[in-house]
């Protein structure tokens, strides 16, 4: 694990250079973190970024009800995870940066939160901290775990050093059998995994409500809206050029268009008035303003805000997908009963994409041309568009019973850990 941290860290070191805004917060990076009271037990809760913060909180809020005397540590990679920790999980005592996985900031970290059990979702496998718990006897459990074909690949190459890791991992919840056999590849125990499902969709509901804005608040309830959600280089320009197709259809149709990284605000800004784009951008709007008749395109430049915009929208579009990133949430779109369109990368979806697809509820595209197509038919027939939200609803409302059946592996493991501490 020593030299997995001594190949890693001059990376960072060069990354803290190139990236000033990773150096915010460097101070929990490298191990030092709140410490915990003494003679309080504590939950150490860790997702990477937005998304897995805002999956992980219908079990933030069970475990806050059942383990009133617990201390809630949720940890992420990314200042915005921190951010929307601190608005959409207010139940957690404590809100941290993920400490950097070497050997010595790992130690640091774990003797201020000192935790009695440590849950990591989806494919946050860090080799040197699970060694760390696994020596110090801490269990850990996968929530909501899934790895992709492009992970898979990454992490059997190091197969040698994941593999020790994972045996000490006491559950493994994952979201797909795929994943399961994937896990069990890279050296997981087969008889510690449980196929939960995914607990995004438990977690949606009440994702929006934490959020300031919507299209009723934009005045814009009443008008056809797409919604591009999470895009990437090369994609605003494919979903540009369909909104273009689909003006022309449908002459009163505004865009909000979500660029998936803060650092890319500029550069889309930047797109949209060389296309010669009238647009507005969200930071212009002031508390309470409607959204300009004259300007179709809402450049969505905030974090946070982008889930409160999908309820009431004839349409989504989640980026990603036409380009070979892996895909952001299919699933907030569909809570929201809105159909979704997608391109063919949706690994980082797990299955959930392909179960939008067979519903009826989503529509993937291989290119602009298909997008545009989609998009233009279900702006031109609403009951269309109408009708496919309602079939991606019903996927959402079948996908109850992950986060129920996590909650019970949870108790299990506080009940056996509990059991052996008294032994001892």
């Amino acid at each position: 694990m020593y030299v997995l941290a001594v190949f890693l860290l001059p990376i960072v070191a060069v990354a803290l250079v190139v990236r000033p805004r990773w150096r915010l917060g460097l101070r929990e990076r490298l191990g030092g973190v709140p410490a915990t009271e003494p003679g309080r037990p504590a939950i150490w809760i860790h997702g990477a970024s937005v998304g897995e913060v805002t999956a992980l909180a219908p079990i933030v809020r069970n475990l806050r009800r059942e383990l009133p005397s617990h201390r809630l540590v949720v940890s992420t990679l990314t200042l915005g995870g921190r951010d929307a920790a601190a608005a959409r999980l207010p139940e957690a005592d404590a809100r941290i940066l993920f400490p950097l996985d070497a050997p010595w900031i790992v130690r640091r970290a774990l003797a201020a939160v000192t935790p009695c059990l440590v849950l990591f979702s989806e494919t946050e496998l860090w080799p040197n901290f699970l060694d760390a718990l696994a020596t110090r006897g801490i269990p850990a459990i996968m929530v909501s775990g899934r790895v992709s074909a492009r992970a898979f690949e990454r992490y059997r190459r190091w197969r040698t050093l994941f593999a020790p890791a994972l045996a000490g991992v006491r559950v493994f919840c994952v979201q797909s059998l795929e994943s399961a056999r994937r896990l069990v590849a890279l050296g997981a125990p087969p008889s510690r995994i449980v196929v939960t499902g995914s607990v995004k969709a438990a977690a949606l509901d009440g994702a929006a409500a934490t959020d300031r804005l919507s299209l009723m608040r934009l005045g814009a309830a009443s008008v056809p809206v797409l919604v591009a959600g999470s895009t990437h280089a090369g994609e605003e320009e494919a979903v540009l050029a369909a909104f273009d197709r689909v003006r022309a259809v449908a002459p009163s149709a505004r865009l909000v268009l979500a660029p998936r990284k803060p650092e890319r605000f500029e550069e889309v800004a930047a797109l949209l008035r060389a296309r010669g784009a009238r647009f507005v951008r969200r930071s212009e709007l002031v508390a309470g303003a409607s959204w300009p008749v004259t300007a179709p395109v809402v450049l969505l430049d905030s974090l946070g805000e982008l889930a409160a915009l999908y309820p009431g929208a004839r349409a989504a579009f989640v980026g990603g997908t036409l380009v070979p990133v892996g895909g952001h949430n299919v699933l907030e779109p569909a809570a929201a009963g809105v159909p979704v369109v997608f391109g063919p990368h949706t690994e980082h979806a797990g299955g959930a994409a392909a179960r939008l697809v067979a519903a009826g509820g989503a529509v993937e595209v291989g290119d602009a041309d298909a997008l545009a197509r989609v998009l233009v038919a279900w702006f031109t027939v609403p009951e269309e568009a109408r009708r496919a939200g309602e079939r991606a609803r019903a996927v959402i409302a079948a996908s109850d019973g992950a986060v129920a059946v996590t909650l019970a592996v949870i108790r299990g493991v506080l009940a056996e850990s509990g059991a052996a501490a008294r032994r001892a």
